[in-house]
């Protein structure tokens, strides 16, 4: 077990917002079911839940560059997270990475 702490407590907020936002649509989060489900109750749905997103994926590159982690496991609650996570390992380090409810 590994702490995101290790990467995360780093980051600097303006640069990973233009080195990792550009790689993710708003679009395609909205399309996610789980979002689909919560707005179709009027629930609301905050910037730091987006932002949650793109952190978990973000999560999922750093295991996989810095240990070699290839599979993230996950609630189906988690699905448009960690299919996030696949599309943002594949397009930054074209890596083949996968991901299982």
């Amino acid at each position: 077990m590994v702490n995101n702490d290790e990467w995360l407590s780093e980051l600097r907020y303006l640069e990973f917002l233009r080195d990792y936002g550009p790689k993710f649509t708003i679009n395609r989060m909205l399309n996610f079911e789980s979002v689909k489900q919560r707005l179709g109750r009027e629930s609301p749905l905050t910037f730091l839940e987006f932002n949650y997103m793109i952190l978990q994926a973000y999560d999922f590159l750093e295991l996989n560059r810095r240990y070699k982690c290839t599979l993230q496991l996950g609630g189906s609650d988690q699905w448009g997270n960690m299919v996030n996570g696949v599309e943002l390992t594949r397009r930054c380090d074209s890596q083949e990475v996968f991901a299982m409810t």
